[in-house]
């Protein structure tokens, strides 16, 4: 096999290779991100919108910026089917508040 011949094959192995790598994303993961000392306020005042088809209304959260707790606004996501929404929250753990991002999780 001559060398030009097999270099779109070449190239697709590359490719398949270096995708097979590549992290997915992980939908359904409730991921840590930060412990806090002190309680967040209560859910920040916004109002639900209406419902819309094929999206959620992702609530918004409280964040924490290093020195204290930011309002996040709530925003639409796309549905997913075989997946529902779990909200963004903090939770008391061991005297720490602990975040937990906003995640697809399978039905």
């Amino acid at each position: 096999m001559r060398l030009t011949s097999a270099m779109p094959l070449l190239a697709l192995a590359t490719a398949l290779a270096v995708s097979a790598c590549t992290p997915q994303p992980r939908l359904a993961r409730n991921e840590t991100l930060v412990k806090v000392d002190h309680e967040p306020p209560q859910h920040p005042t916004e109002e639900e919108p209406a419902e819309r088809v094929g999206w959620v209304w992702a609530r918004g959260y409280w964040q924490w910026d290093g020195h204290d707790y930011t309002p996040v606004r709530g925003h639409w996501e796309r549905e997913r089917p075989g997946y529902h929404y779990v909200h963004p929250f903090w939770e008391q753990r061991n005297g720490r508040w602990v975040f937990h991002a906003g995640v697809w999780a399978k039905d």
